[in-house]
């Protein structure tokens, strides 16, 4: 046995990189899915061991994989959920449906992976010989869903869609969300090139969901899925009514199709983005055939660490949420202050390197009284002296900190804070590493 404990399993993953550190972003993309294909015919192609459901997005994928991962597993499914990034614990990426595997079939798929490792390269011409830690995340994935016995499986992207690792699936269905400008210098700069970039998992001759869109995503999709001869189906176009509420502790949607059928959520995971993700995970398991008399129930109580996630902190509300757009940020404003008065409230705020910062500052500035701008970790590239500088130029008189180190900027945020809420927002990276230092 090589590995005894899943932190050595995560630092073996870790370990696999490109090495050459002066290709640029992307550079080697090209190659990505003649690369991963040989990976997987080499470890036996586990992802044929499961039907699987394939999710893309800018935001809202993690959110609706998990809840159609919950849908799936009230039918009777045995379904495994394959995430990134995660918060604090890598197992988060790979779950039966959010609930982490015993760590002994984490082990024994890490051990088989090792084995089956020892000696491979990949082929001169498809970049560095070695893997990137993507690629071999997933492959782990895969191979875990395997030796769990895992019937489906819910698959997020990584990044993009068309040359993402994840797109070596045969899926059965695939479920794009909302689209918006991200990762412009490796998806391209408008809506129409992302959308091109993501609807490239739609799969022949299998239905594809598409939830709420900007017409020029649609028009991508609509164009895609012909192609693809994809029988495509917009949530848009088959909910003749919603209404939505927050209640307590819970968000109450309720839904009406276009076929007559009509149902109430009461969700853990709040807010108006979350019931859209719930209401697309019931569309499809209706369409599918799979909805059953446990599905609203299965919905309700799916969580996601991280998804406006509210925790009590040494006599303080702390609000972890992991929007990083800017209409995912409009979400995150509209349910705080439906719940939470705007008096002494703070703000925690940072993200990486290549968002549409300004936009979501100017969302959630005018909401808080008192700003801290930290740095959102070190896994990827920040600059938050920059983000403090937009910040201050956007509201020159409000009360505002930079703090880099997240344990500090909690601190402060703690000392801040007399009767009002914390929200940590803007970044994956940032609620990891104050939930950690907790």
């Amino acid at each position: 046995m090589h590995f005894r404990s899943f932190s050595e399993i995560t630092e073996y993953l870790d370990d696999f990189s490109y090495r050459d550190k002066s290709l640029s972003p992307g550079a080697l993309r090209g190659e990505r899915l003649d690369r991963m294909h040989i990976l997987l015919r080499h470890l036996g192609n586990p992802e044929r061991s499961f039907r699987s459901y394939h999710f893309a997005g800018s935001k809202g994928k993690g959110s609706t994989a998990a809840f159609l991962a919950s849908a799936l597993e009230a039918a009777g499914e045995r379904c495994g959920l394959y995430l990134s990034p995660h918060l604090i614990d890598y197992r988060e990426r790979f779950t039966l449906a959010g609930r982490f595997f015993p760590d002994e079939i984490y082990i024994r798929t890490a051990n088989r992976l090792y084995e089956l490792m020892e000696g491979f390269v990949l082929p001169d011409g498809l970049g560095s010989t070695n893997p990137s830690t993507f690629e071999m995340y997933t492959a782990y994935a895969y191979m875990l869903f395997k030796e769990a016995g895992c019937t489906s499986a819910c698959i997020e992207t990584g990044l993009g869609g068309r040359l993402d690792a994840t797109n070596t699936l045969s899926s059965e269905a695939s479920i794009l969300t909302p689209i918006e400008l991200e990762h412009t210098q490796i998806l391209g700069d408008t809506i129409g090139k992302i959308a091109g970039e993501k609807a490239k998992i739609i799969k022949e001759g299998r239905p594809c969901f598409v939830s709420y869109q900007k017409e020029e995503a649609r028009e991508v999709f609509v164009r895609e899925a012909s192609q693809k001869h994809s029988e495509v189906t917009f949530l848009a176009s088959e909910v003749a009514g919603k209404s939505y509420r927050e209640l307590e502790n819970t968000s109450s949607a309720t839904v009406t199709f276009r076929d007559g059928s009509s149902y109430t959520l009461n969700l853990q995971m709040r807010g108006k983005v979350q019931a859209d993700n719930a209401i697309l995970a019931l569309l499809i398991a209706k369409k599918m055939g799979f909805f059953c008399d446990r599905t609203v129930a299965a919905l309700n109580s799916t969580r996601l660490p991280g998804r406006f996630e509210a925790v009590s902190y040494r006599g303080h509300r702390l609000i972890f949420d992991v929007a990083h757009t800017k209409n995912s940020i409009a979400g995150t404003v509209e349910t705080f202050n439906s719940i939470y008065s705007r008096k002494d409230n703070v703000l925690v705020f940072a993200c990486v390197d290549g968002k549409d910062t300004q936009s979501m500052l100017s969302l959630l500035l005018p909401c808080f009284d008192k700003v801290i701008i930290s740095r959102p970790g070190v896994f990827k590239i920040s600059y938050p002296k920059s983000t403090f500088a937009l910040a201050r130029s956007i509201s020159p008189d409000k009360e505002m900190y930079l703090i880099e180190d997240p344990k500090e900027a909690l601190e402060k945020a703690l000392s801040l804070n007399s009767s009002g809420a914390i929200l940590i927002t803007g970044s994956f990276y940032l609620a990891g590493a104050i939930e950690e230092v907790m």
